[in-house]
């Protein structure tokens, strides 16, 4: 999975040991920033934010196979700035896609997520809930807004 800011040059992969990492492509010899993101593979990669690609933080959200979705800004260490997981009466679906929307002010951002069984689920990023969701039957396996301020 990968993300690439255009302006910056810089990609982002998941691996299968859970480690998300960016790359400078002018070097590209070794990571620029790189987190333990997830306990599991990563499945999806998707990036936003900074110089004019959105507004707001420059940020990266991860999807993962140990449920959880997460928001990452490449600025900061190794916590995310956000994370969505199930609540413990819920059971752990495996992550195949996610998506940023809203980007059109430093206070708007959503996540999309879509999940091994149907599931999509929209987060709210302002108050950490959920603001829609809905089951499609089948998996998801990739989800876009038709433009990133959407």
């Amino acid at each position: 999975s990968s993300g690439i800011n255009a302006e910056y040059g810089h990609l982002a992969t998941g691996n299968f040991k859970g480690k998300m990492e960016t790359w400078d492509l002018e070097k590209g010899d070794l990571p620029v920033y790189s987190v333990k993101a997830h306990s599991e593979i990563i499945n999806c990669i998707d990036g936003v934010g900074g110089l004019g690609i959105g507004l707001g933080a420059p940020e990266i959200v991860t999807g993962s196979r140990d449920g959880t979705v997460k928001v990452w800004d490449v600025r900061q260490e190794s916590d995310p700035v956000a994370m969505m997981q199930p609540k413990e009466s819920e059971a752990k679906r495996d992550c195949w896609a996610v998506a940023f929307g809203n980007t059109y002010t430093e206070s708007e951002r959503v996540v999309a997520a879509g999940y091994d069984n149907g599931d999509i689920k929209l987060f709210d990023l302002r108050n950490m809930s959920v603001r829609w969701e809905t089951n499609v039957k089948n998996g998801i396996c990739g989800l876009q807004f038709d433009r990133k301020n959407s």
